[in-house]
């Protein structure tokens, strides 16, 4: 009777240990699929045990693939806010660089800085005529 106790609480060591990193809501889904669908096969096959069986496999299979589903798409949603998080950093740095330059000069940069502006004329350019117009020419000596 001892070496089948301990046969016993080996096994069911090895079959519990995969279910270490395993969410407390896939553990509940699938006993109450399980339980679900060994009622509901049970019922249905008036007791027959290989019914109740089938069931049990297929309730279990069925809330499988409802959190499989489930964590496609809250992946998916994460890689999308991921992305959306990423181009707006990128767009901050842009405009914050763009700010910079378009910022006249510090006082302490003053006498090394000078913004000139330059008439641009009429031109064409890939076809397109282009009006005059002015830029402004940042040099730093």
């Amino acid at each position: 009777m001892k070496i089948q106790s301990a046969i016993l609480a080996a096994a069911v060591a090895c079959a519990l240990s995969g279910c270490a990193g395993v969410s407390p809501t896939r553990i509940i889904g699938n006993t109450v699929g399980a339980a679900g669908g060994a009622f509901l096969g049970h019922t249905l096959g008036k007791g027959d045990p290989l019914f109740t069986t089938i069931g049990a496999g297929g309730g279990a299979l069925l809330s499988e693939a409802l959190q499989a589903g489930s964590n496609a798409s809250a992946r998916k949603s994460y890689d999308a806010g991921y992305e959306k998080g990423r181009s707006d950093a990128a767009k901050q740095q842009y405009q914050a660089l763009n700010e910079r330059q378009r910022i006249s000069p510090q006082s302490d940069d003053a006498p090394d800085v000078r913004l000139l502006e330059v008439p641009l004329p009429e031109r064409e350019e890939n076809g397109v005529i282009l009006a005059p117009s002015t830029a402004t020419l940042r040099v730093q000596e």
